[in-house]
């Protein structure tokens, strides 16, 4: 006997909304995700690195420069 799993709502919604699509449709979609994440994953590489820049390096090359005079 099989049991029939439940679907979730998300798969519910996921199932309407992406059931009627073809492969280039698909493929289309999944490379504009992916766009999307690249760049908001670029976003948080540069705040990162102004973030290093500001609380690591900076001090360090001032506490440098103080500690020769």
């Amino acid at each position: 006997m099989e049991e029939k799993k439940k679907e979730s709502p998300k798969r519910k919604w996921f199932n309407e909304y992406w059931g009627d699509l073809n492969e280039s449709e698909i493929q289309k979609e999944i490379l504009f995700a992916q766009l999307l994440t690249n760049d908001k994953l670029e976003k948080v590489r540069s705040n990162t690195s102004k973030i290093v820049w500001w609380i690591i390096v900076i001090p360090i090359i001032v506490a440098v420069i103080f500690g020769m005079f």
